[in-house]
């Protein structure tokens, strides 16, 4: 016998010798010592072997400290000292307690059974800390070689199992297998697909083992999951149809602003055209053009009230809300909500066809008479006053916008003279027909003496209209009995076609009256003359369009709003000395911003960024499954009979190169077609030519954008089609090797064990067809393209598409290029119906880590919409809208997290390989886990960073690939290789 051999019936007929108390305590001072002290071993500290001199002594009474060396099987940077373990092997091997427990845990339990238990769980407790310290500490130095105990090293080419340890059923060679404390071989031990000793469950692959059935509560989940998802996406495509269906209609053909925006604004501007009077006689009214100037009760003559929102939000802030603002002519939301009286609260006052127009008089009475607003021809008898009182309860409506408001409502113009009670208008141009609308109101029946308003028992007031100086014909009259009281009541009438004409003058009159009674009062006269009728469609409004455009957009350009865009400035050669131009401009409120789409790119780049710290940061430290498997691809054993029991077989995925250079031409075609249009819209071709300013700022974020884009391409042509130059093609090199010490399939240089193979399903041409187009979508240059479409004169109704693609820029460097492919896959898993399928979803929804990515992602998602709201906010946020906008954040972004944890626990993530024209192919499941170094458990961690991933490859012998990975050896023999 070899004099580091063992037998394990020597060790077992070893006599069991007593322990005294003190002999105990002796033991337990010198292993605490041992734990606590620092040892300071080098590598070259190697001591020869101590060994038994025969089979009745006692090895651990034999090594003591001075045989103490490095671990062979520790990386070098854990500087771990080991015993010399001689029932290793045949030579025996330096080993530390941890490694000799791990990776042979039977022979390490016949080697120290005199050690109480107390102290091998506090020496495995400190051994696991410490490890765990170091790996992370030499991991954030970059010196780490940190390999799982459990793997075999590469240069031990011994069988590293007990000589002496024979299988129970065939008397071969034997493995200790840990579910039953006994050693089999792999032949017995794989060959029914459960352990000989316990009936556990032993399958070769993944795929074989038996799932768990998901509770009730949890299937139930996914369904309600599913409704909700379901219901949303219809909710939101509905509201969003019925916000652009019911969009308000502006005058100059705007599109207001805002989710479900709405007329809100009630605004006076001043009419500028057409006024019929002092003008050459104009006669036709259309309204005034961009910019408005707000009402001023002193200087303004003629008048347009309406209801109004804002298209641009930027202008209108740093304006002062003097510009960025449009009056409505239709808004369907509102119209079946509010009313049109214009005396009615917050009433709805559109300029459409039959009810649009000019106030050409307006007088509240309020101020000095003689107002440019209130062009009285004559008063006579008629006193600013409230002796009669003043209309309190339904005033008109005149705006309270940019500055303007009505004033203080205290008077009226009373009637009590003795002569003559009359009031008349001059001439005023009301061609297209228009209303006259007041209040009036006649002296209350009372027996107060001393009251300043007299009781009209008599005295009826007419309204008259002369044209051109004429004769004064009655247009209505106002009885007594009807209108006397203690309130002023609202009258409105149409002007008669009679009445219409450029010079037309209105006349309030008390023809007979008593002159010591019959008072009486009018507030709130007001005259408004209709625009030309069809005037949207008339030739000067058409020309009046075009200049107000080319005005609003300068006006958007010199406050450098989000609506500007570098196209525009380019189209327009716009001049920034041209803004002094513009009232009341304020060069101090212009601000160098960032559009919204060049913001996006910006966003990549950040995502660009922070993937990159999370990977050089986080997977430093969570040893992703995939550095272990490439590990375990390396390890070599050999063993009689395993390539033939348990065969290694190598597969190719089948490759068209028409189909690769197709897909590579498409990508690159529009690549080049949306490069050439932003360099043609931007003029830079003829600027390198002819010399010209250059946006220096959109030019670099366009080439991050083309960074983007091309990187996306390039990720998908190599990995996905796996394009290549003719001389250096190949076709993708798959490897299934069944042997137990291996049990891996290898793809690419990537090793996937096979025991977290979950599943493997045949999928026809249709689906890889609509996988191909999925992942060529998310290879096309939208970074690129979101700046590119303002260049397109796009509908104010369809420039989102600009933010559409922004965000998908985003979506892609957050998620990968096969964020379409992931999210077509998720709906497909969302909308099935299947039993197996709704189990598989449930198993899901148990995954662990769940709430901590709701934490997570309730969290990221708040930071970042907070800090780009307040960023492009240019307005105050109240603490009301804060508080929405974070509570709303914090239940959308945890929702998200937790709906992307639970679609981790799917195969959604595709791992496709496709090299050739789609024909039918295989999607195998299987889970990419992942392990946390922590000190202590950290499950949670580890769940969130594991995922299923979807392999899709179509091979050259499709029946064998299914039945290997099936782990079917019967079916392979004579298949190694």
């Amino acid at each position: 016998m070899n004099q580091h051999q063992f037998t394990q019936s020597s060790l077992t007929q070893q006599p069991n010798q007593p322990v005294t108390a003190a002999e105990e305590s002796n033991q337990t001072r010198q292993t605490l010592k041992r734990l606590f002290k620092r040892r300071r071993s080098r590598w070259s500290d190697r001591i020869a072997p101590v060994t038994a001199d025969g089979p009745n002594d006692s090895v651990e009474g034999v090594i003591d400290e001075a045989t103490l060396t490095r671990c062979t099987r520790c990386p070098p940077h854990r500087k771990r000292s080991g015993k010399f373990r001689p029932l290793i092997g045949n030579d025996g091997e330096y080993l530390c307690d941890s490694c000799y427990q791990i990776e042979f845990p039977a022979t390490a339990m016949t080697d120290n059974n005199d050690t109480p238990a107390w102290q091998k769980r506090g020496t495995n407790l400190f051994n696991k800390m410490r490890n765990a310290v170091v790996d992370t500490v030499a991991d954030a130095a970059g010196v780490a070689n940190v390999r799982d105990p459990s793997v075999k090293s590469l240069q031990n080419n011994s069988n590293t199992y007990p000589s002496e340890v024979e299988c129970h059923m065939c008397l071969e060679l034997g493995v200790f297998r840990r579910c039953c404390n006994a050693y089999y071989c792999h032949l017995c031990y794989y060959r029914s697909g459960h352990c000989p000793g316990c009936a556990k469950e032993v399958p070769l692959t993944g795929i074989a083992i038996d799932k768990f059935d998901p509770s009730k509560f949890a299937v139930g989940v996914t369904w309600a999951l599913s409704v909700l998802l379901v219901v949303s996406a219809a909710t939101s495509l509905a509201l969003s149809y019925w916000n652009v269906a019911t969009y308000p209609v502006t005058t100059w053909g705007h599109t207001c602003r805002g989710w479900f925006p709405s007329c809100d604004l009630v605004v006076c501007v001043d009419f500028d055209g057409g006024i019929g009077y002092g003008e050459g006689g104009m006669t036709e009214y259309i309204p005034s053009t961009q910019p408005y100037r707000v009402c001023d009760r002193s200087l303004t003559a003629n008048q347009v009230v309406g209801s109004a929102c804002v298209y641009d939000q930027e202008l209108y802030v740093f304006s002062n809300h003097t510009l960025g603002y449009d009056t409505c002519i239709s808004s369907p939301r509102d119209e079946a909500t509010r009313t049109k009286i214009i005396t009615a609260p917050h009433p709805l006052l559109l300029l459409s066809d039959n009810l649009a127009g000019v106030y050409v008089f307006d007088d509240d009475f309020e101020l000095p008479p003689r107002l440019a607003s209130a062009p009285w021809h004559e008063i006579v008898n008629g006193h600013y006053s409230d002796a009669c009182g003043v209309n309190l309860k339904e005033p008109p409506e005149r705006g309270n916008h940019a500055g303007y408001k009505a004033a203080k409502n205290e008077n009226a113009l009373v009637f009590t003279g003795v002569y003559k009670r009359q009031a008349a208008t001059v001439g005023l141009n009301v061609e297209h027909g228009g209303r006259v609308e007041f209040h009036i109101k006649m002296g209350a029946i009372t027996n107060d003496e001393f009251s300043t308003c007299k009781t009209a028992y008599g005295g009826d007031v007419t309204l008259e209209y002369s044209v051109s100086s004429g004769e004064w014909i009655v247009m209505a009259t106002m009885e007594v009995w009807k209108y006397r009281g203690h309130i002023f009541q609202f009258i409105s009438h149409d002007i008669p076609i009679g009445a219409r004409s450029n010079s037309t003058s209105f006349r309030f009159r008390q023809e007979s009256f008593n002159a010591l009674r019959d008072h009486w009062a009018i507030d709130d006269v007001r005259i408004r003359a209709n625009f030309k009728p069809q005037w949207q469609h008339s030739i000067d409004f058409a020309q009046r369009q075009t200049i107000q455009d080319e005005d609003v957009k300068r006006m958007q350009c010199c406050y450098n709003t989000d609506q500007c865009s570098v196209y525009d400035k380019v189209g327009t050669q716009f001049d920034d000395e041209e803004c002094n131009k513009i009232p009341g401009f304020d060069r101090a409120k212009r601000r160098a911003r960032l559009k919204a789409s060049e913001l996006y790119n910006l966003f990549c780049l950040f995502a660009f960024f922070a993937k990159a710290a999370y990977q050089r940061v986080i997977h430093r430290f969570v040893r992703i499954a995939s550095l272990r498997q490439k590990e375990l691809s390396m390890v070599e054993s050999h063993r009689s009979g395993s390539t033939e029991l348990f065969p290694r077989r190598s597969f190719y995925s089948v490759s068209h190169l028409s189909w690769q250079y197709a897909v590579a031409s498409v990508l690159l075609a529009s690549l080049a077609v949306v490069a050439y249009r932003l360099l043609e819209a931007l003029k830079i071709l003829r600027c390198f030519r002819q010399g010209c300013k250059i946006d220096v700022t959109f030019v670099l974020v366009s080439l991050i954008g083309l960074m983007f884009d091309t990187r996306a391409i390039k990720d998908l042509l190599t990995s996905v089609f796996v394009v290549e130059v003719p001389w250096k093609r190949k076709p993708v090199d798959i490897t299934v090797d069944l042997n137990p010490d291996k049990r891996w399939i290898r793809v690419r240089g990537r090793t996937i064990p096979l025991t977290e193979l979950s599943s493997i399903e045949r999928q026809n041409s249709l689906y890889c067809w609509l996988l191909s187009f999925c992942h060529v979508l998310g290879g096309l240059p939208i970074a690129l393209g979101s700046l590119t479409a303002r260049s397109f004169a796009l509908p104010d109704r369809v420039e989102m598409i600009s933010t559409i693609l922004g965000v998908l820029a985003v979506l892609r460097e957050v998620f990968g290029v096969s964020f379409v492919a992931k999210f077509a896959l998720s709906v497909k898993w969302i909308l099935a119906i299947r039993q197996d399928d709704r189990d598989e979803f449930g198993r899901a929804v148990t995954r662990m880590g769940l709430l901590q990515q709701f934490t997570y992602g309730s969290t990221f998602t708040t930071v970042v919409v907070m800090s780009s709201v307040l960023a492009r906010r240019v307005g105050d946020v109240s603490p009301g809208e804060s508080f929405t906008l974070v509570v709303s954040c914090i239940v959308v972004g945890g929702l998200f997290a937790s709906l992307m944890g639970i679609m981790h626990g799917l195969p959604v993530i595709p791992e496709a390989y496709l090299t050739g024209w789609p024909s039918p192919s295989y999607a195998v499941s299987y889970y990419d886990r992942a392990l946390c170094p922590c000190l202590f458990s950290c499950t949670y961690c580890g769940e969130v960073h594991s995922r299923q991933v979807l392999l899709v490859v179509s091979v050259d012998d499709m029946f064998t690939f299914k039945g290997m990975l099936k782990g079917n050896v019967k079916s392979m023999q004579g298949t190694g290789g």
